[in-house]
């Protein structure tokens, strides 16, 4: 077999480093401009040419790239993946969500995981994706449209972080809590204003529709207001598929084989309501007042058996 030659082996990596800019989306012209430096200098007309050449070589393999103002990104990718159509329509329903989304940062997140499902579309999920578009709308505005003042409002507290007074409404009984703003939910067809209770050191998801008030506080939250942990263990086989929650750690297991694990910064009425549902597998350990919040909800459910 003939020896590859060393311009051979050098154009090859080229390529490659040029293709991993554009699959990470950092393929901005400075940095494409330095893969091939060697060849041209940019302020030369031949790096264009140059720079052609190789996106000329992406385009034999199929691979397409566009310029925008002074970024490169890839329209396709290298590879696909073999979606259904109801793969391409949940995808559909995603973009539909993400327009609207007040929120800026979860808006981004969500846009950069559409394209990258959708640049990874074979045919089949591009003629899918186009029938939709021309022929389904989702409709899914009327879920948080009703609430838009109130959501940009509570984004506009979130961003300048002083202490809030907030009235609202839990069942039939009004409360009053001092609380610093952390962030706008989205849970399921409910949006709820996050917020840090200084008093039990919790945080509580509280319901646009059930807030009665707000009164913004002149001072500012301090960066170090964390949340109280709550600390469980699980049971029997629960304990071994049991899958921790992105703010959950786990120590491990103690020497009876239960699973010992840290909740930090969920809702506690959510985490009440997810640990109702493991039964006699799941036992609170600390704080205390979560465990009679437990106990409180258990005699609640034995009443309702009680001749």
């Amino acid at each position: 077999m003939a020896r590859l030659s060393e311009k051979y082996n050098d154009s090859c990596i080229k390529i490659f480093s040029l293709l991993k800019l554009l699959i990470e989306d950092k393929a901005d012209y400075t940095s494409v401009m330095n893969i091939f430096a060697d060849e041209a200098d940019v302020n030369n007309s031949i790096f264009p040419v140059v720079l052609n050449k190789y996106l000329n070589t992406l385009k034999i393999f199929g691979i397409k790239v566009k310029k925008v103002k002074n970024k490169y990104h890839l329209l396709n990718m290298p590879f696909n993946i073999d979606l259904t159509a109801d793969d391409v329509k949940a995808v559909q329903i995603l973009k539909a969500a993400a327009e609207i989304l007040s929120s800026v940062k979860n808006k981004e997140a969500l846009y950069s995981f559409i394209n990258s499902v959708e640049i990874r579309y074979g045919e089949y999920a591009k003629s899918v994706a186009a029938s939709l578009e021309s022929e389904v709308h989702f409709d899914l505005s009327f879920y948080f449209s009703k609430f838009q003042d109130q959501i940009v409002e509570c984004e506009r507290l979130c961003a300048e972080k002083k202490k809030l007074e907030i009235l609202f409404v839990s069942g039939d009984i009004e409360s009053t809590i001092i609380c610093s703003p952390k962030e706008i939910k989205y849970l399921n067809r409910k949006v709820c204003f996050s917020v840090f209770n200084q008093l039990s050191r919790q945080v509580f998801d509280i319901p646009i529709d059930n807030i009665k008030s707000i009164k913004q506080l002149p001072t500012i939250s301090s960066a170090k207001e964390i949340s109280m942990s709550v600390v469980y263990k699980l049971k029997g086989r629960l304990a071994n598929s049991y899958k921790l929650k992105e703010w959950e750690y786990s120590n491990g297991f103690d020497r009876d084989g239960n699973l010992i694990v840290v909740n930090s910064n969920e809702d506690p009425d959510v985490l009440l309501s997810r640990l109702m549902r493991y039964g006699e597998n799941c036992v609170i350990l600390t704080p205390k007042f979560m465990r009679d919040r437990m106990t409180e909800n258990i005699d609640k459910i034995l009443e309702n058996y009680k001749d």
